[in-house]
């Protein structure tokens, strides 16, 4: 069970870098990107913007390398459950943008096929948040 929970934990954390990678290439992009959301004031796009995607680095590095890795599994639910949420809430007012989790190019707007791949990171998470909260406690 621990080498599954540690594949899991490191799959996770190269899912975080992945989709650090085109955020932290390109931020004008990914500040169009969440402006288009309309939830985070214009004033603090272009922070968002900077700082988010090496907040993602930071939990995949954990992730990986097993470094505070329930605190960093516990982020990764946290931030897929906001991703999420703010998917939900652009899809449900009808704006059309692109969903901004592994590239910032223009093929990837939200849709089912997003919510579909997001969810499926956020059970991930959440497995392996689950996992190192219980591994803990046995330990």
């Amino acid at each position: 069970m621990r080498v599954v929970y540690f594949l899991l934990r490191v799959a996770l954390g190269g899912i975080f870098l992945a989709a650090a990678w085109d955020k932290i290439v390109d931020p004008l992009a990914f500040a169009k990107i969440i402006r288009n959301y309309q939830i985070v004031p214009d004033m603090l796009v272009g922070g968002v913007a900077q700082v988010l995607p090496w907040i993602e680095v930071v939990v995949g590095m954990c992730l990986i390398t097993g470094l505070f890795a329930r605190g960093a599994s516990f982020s990764a639910t946290l931030m897929m459950a906001v991703f999420l949420s703010a998917m939900a809430w652009a899809w449900h007012k009808g704006i059309s943008t692109q969903c901004g989790c592994f590239t910032t190019k223009a093929d990837d707007a939200i849709s089912v096929r997003t919510f579909i791949r997001d969810g499926s990171i956020l059970a991930l998470a959440l497995l392996v948040t689950t996992g190192s909260f219980l591994g803990a406690r046995r330990a």
